[in-house]
């Protein structure tokens, strides 16, 4: 069998000589190695803030490492990908030398996001070609949406119980934060965000995978969605119960246009029981914590009203950032630029409304080029999950929590940030694997 067209790659051998078989012997030791460490940093990705920098960044190095010896060999990213990856990376390095040119505070601090991360996870990607690495990430996903969510209900229970003086305390690497208000209660974990791609990733899985859960583990994967639903009601998170609304027709699609759809009459069942089932979940849900559905549904509206601090301070961003970008709508004002609005006097050039300030940044041009590379991926998955299950099987859940992911974002700039761009590039790995697959010749 040869090569997939389009595929770059470091070069296999035809025979395998007694060295050969050596080296091989110490290539699958590192690949493993390099697989255990990437699941475990992932799952510690996932759960441990970003407040704990040094020995991520140590953990990451040592990944890197690992991997940079493995890539002189076994490293192979298609061509269309290497394509996008490079007009990304040019509109990263244009933005960047735009934002230094036009005396932007932030252009040189934004760097790693652009420019630095994209490389390192291109190397992973490279890494990750064959689809059993793929699942053995989604399999360190679950765990660490299982730990983060666990946190989270955690600190919930425990502000509702009275223990919260106990178990924050005992939490504070978490930040975590508990408050009741009459009606409706919130609280404040790192991880939530984590919990919130959880709610699409894993109502994804159960589908796709509808076939092949049984016994414990459809137990487990049943009972981990249903405590992100709990979490969800109880965080007061809008953003959240917004991706709980939108999940299903961000889904549904993705799975009809896969080799897992469903047939008409299943899919009219399953709609309807999955509706009455939702309803019953979250009306008990609401019940044992207790809150008031009238309050909810006035806090979550008034998130669109601007009439609330948090909400009306994304209203005049978004006219400041608009403002700002008319100046320059093709080319913007490079990255690190900053507007009248400021939301923080530490990253003055940092704000919520994450894609108006990409405009503002890199105007039309860049900011088509970035969409495009994101449309490719939904794409060039859609086509591939139609034609293989296996792949549809793993690519709906990842472009589901993707799309839904890209919604929170919006309002949050998630995207900005080392530990939340797996969300794209991990669509990527798992489109790469299938693309350029091969023999194996050891």
């Amino acid at each position: 069998m040869s090569d997939i067209d389009g595929g770059i790659s470091a070069p296999f051998p035809q025979q395998v000589t007694g060295f050969e078989k050596s080296s091989g012997k110490g290539h699958r030791f590192a690949s493993k190695l390099w697989l255990f460490l990437l699941q475990s940093f992932f799952v510690l990705m996932l759960v441990v803030p970003t407040t704990f920098q040094t020995p991520r960044g140590v953990f990451l190095v040592l990944i890197a490492g690992v991997g940079g010896v493995l890539a002189l060999r076994a490293w192979r990213v298609h061509r269309d990908i290497i394509i996008l990856w490079l007009l990304t990376m040019l509109v990263g390095l244009f933005g960047v030398v735009w934002g230094i040119v036009n005396s932007a505070p932030g252009a040189l601090r934004v760097t790693s996001v652009y420019l630095v991360w994209p490389v390192l996870y291109l190397l992973f990607i490279g890494l990750a070609h064959d689809p059993r690495v793929i699942k053995s990430i989604e399999s360190a996903l679950l765990v660490g949406i299982a730990f983060a969510t666990f946190m989270a209900l955690t600190v919930m229970l425990a502000g509702l119980l009275g223990y919260g003086s106990i178990i924050n305390p005992l939490l504070e690497f978490q930040g975590a934060a508990f408050g009741n208000y009459g009606g409706f209660i919130e609280f404040r974990t790192y991880g939530l965000t984590t919990v919130m791609y959880g709610f699409p990733f894993v109502l994804s899985v159960i589908l796709v995978r509808r076939g092949e859960l049984f016994g414990l583990r459809k137990f487990g994967i049943y009972m981990l969605l249903f405590a992100i639903v709990f979490a969800a009601l109880g965080s007061g998170r809008r953003a959240f119960w917004l991706v709980m609304l939108l999940t299903p027709f961000i889904m549904l699609p993705f799975l009809q246009l896969s080799s897992c759809y469903l047939k008409p009459v299943p899919f009219l069942s399953l709609t309807f029981k999955s509706s009455v089932l939702a309803v019953l979940v979250i009306a008990v849900t609401i019940a044992t914590i207790g809150l008031d559905p009238f309050a909810l549904v006035e806090n979550f509206v008034a998130a669109f009203q601007g009439n609330e601090a948090s909400s009306g301070e994304r209203f005049k961003q978004a006219t400041s950032l608009w403002d700002k970008f008319s100046e320059s709508p093709i080319v913007g004002h490079g990255f690190g630029s900053t507007v009248d609005v400021v939301r923080s006097h530490e990253t003055p050039w940092a704000y919520e409304l994450s894609y108006l300030a990409l405009l503002m940044n890199v105007g039309l041009v860049g900011f088509l080029i970035y969409s495009t590379a994101v449309l490719w991926v939904a794409l060039k998955g859609i086509q591939l999950s139609r034609k293989n299950t296996e792949f549809a099987k793993l690519f709906v859940p990842l472009i589901t929590a993707l799309s839904a992911f890209l919604i929170m974002n919006a309002t949050n700039p998630y995207l900005g940030k080392f530990d939340y761009l797996w969300v794209i590039f991990l669509p990527v790995a798992l489109i790469n694997a299938y693309l350029t697959r091969r023999p194996k010749y050891d």
